[in-house]
């Protein structure tokens, strides 16, 4: 299984590079390096990493501020180890407050990288629903599709991040808030009738109404929740 998992390595010193690829190659995950924070964003247009591992030093910008691109403007989803010299407990926890879900201390141990990147797809895996459906609907995650009754509903990626937060949560009360840093990102300066706007094309996009079973409701001066009828 190991074979079909990507991993990108964000390491600057060569030796060191060599010797936690050789490392990974030898558990059997397929992976490339890059030793540069820019070479390694510029590299995602093309390379799809299922897990990463990075530095946090780097000869051009920091490894947490790569970390930071990823979980915000690119929205990868995936595991995010750091491998660092950097030892202290505030660097510790700005990088797991980041996004990051493990932090290893060099000098690196083969068996424990293993053992903690083994771990984290196994929850990753486990916690990620690849396609799931709701009445006519179905989103599949990986070709970030939505169909309704089999045909194709073309959705922009800010659409499509929504559907997917709104129809996996059915029950649950989501604050507009909330959905603003969850689809567009923290940080990002938007009007909360932003969410609004977008709810109401879902909504006639995915064909969501009473006929389906299932409609999108607003709760006054919160937010929404979708609830099955």
């Amino acid at each position: 299984m190991k074979g079909k998992i990507n991993i990108g390595l964000l390491e600057d010193e060569a030796p060191q590079a060599e010797l936690i690829k050789s490392w990974l190659s030898g558990s059997g995950y397929n992976t490339y390096c890059c030793t540069t924070g820019k070479e390694f964003l510029a590299s995602l247009s093309e390379k799809k990493p299922d897990m990463v591992v990075l530095d946090w030093q780097l000869p051009d910008i920091e490894g947490i501020d790569v970390l930071k691109k990823l979980r915000g403007d690119l929205r990868f989803d995936g595991p995010v180890i750091f491998a660092t010299g950097k030892d202290s407990e505030e660097d510790i926890v700005t990088a797991l407050n980041a996004g990051a879900d493990d932090y290893l201390v060099k000098p690196l141990r083969r068996s424990e990288l293993d053992a903690r990147l083994s771990a984290l797809w196994r929850r990753y895996s486990h916690e990620v629903k690849r396609e799931f459906s709701l009445g006519p609907i179905i989103i599949d995650l990986d070709a970030r599709r939505a169909l309704v009754d089999g045909d194709e509903v073309k959705l922009t990626p800010i659409e499509f991040d929504l559907a997917v937060c709104v129809l996996s949560n059915v029950g649950k009360l989501l604050s507009r808030d909330y959905l603003l840093k969850k689809v567009w990102g923290v940080g990002v300066e938007l009007d909360t009738r932003t969410v609004d706007m977008h709810i109401s094309k879902i909504r006639r996009l995915l064909r969501i109404s009473p006929g389906m079973g299932y409609g999108i409701k607003t709760v006054y001066r919160h937010g929404y929740r979708l609830e099955e009828l």
